[in-house]
């Protein structure tokens, strides 16, 4: 019998339901125009003089206007999330949480003194990518 859309994606991991849900979420907002892409960006002057924490973690949810591009992304992320997810990390959800953090933190850290504004998403994408491709 076939799964109802709500049970199937609730048989997706939980961090890459969050995760994926989390960046979906964030573009509709901005296709939306509820935000906008510039309240989002990784602006070290800004999280350090007016105390705009969110940027630490949202410049990672979006990944660009509704597009091609944007369906692409979200299918990669979501197909290494799930494959670390359930392969790797299967039955340690908190490792794999530890090395999204850990990965976030190098990624935020290497772009601190970067003078152009920055959209972390792309970045982390890679650094999956590259976690995937080392053997388990």
């Amino acid at each position: 019998m076939a799964l109802s859309l709500t049970q199937e994606y609730f048989q997706i991991p939980l961090v890459t339901r969050t995760y994926t849900t989390a960046c979906v979420l964030t573009t509709a907002a901005v296709q939306l125009q509820v935000i906008s892409p510039f309240q989002l960006y990784f602006n070290p002057d800004l999280i350090i003089s007016r105390y705009q924490i969110w940027r630490l973690i949202t410049s990672f949810f979006f990944f660009g206007s509704l597009g091609f591009g944007f369906l692409f992304n979200i299918i990669f992320l979501y197909r290494y999330c799930r494959m670390l997810e359930e392969d790797c990390f299967r039955g340690r959800t908190a490792d794999f949480v530890f090395m999204f953090l850990f990965g976030g933190i190098l990624i935020t850290v290497s772009f601190t003194n970067s003078e152009s504004k920055q959209w972390l998403s792309p970045q982390r994408t890679c650094f999956r990518t590259n976690r995937e491709e080392e053997s388990c």
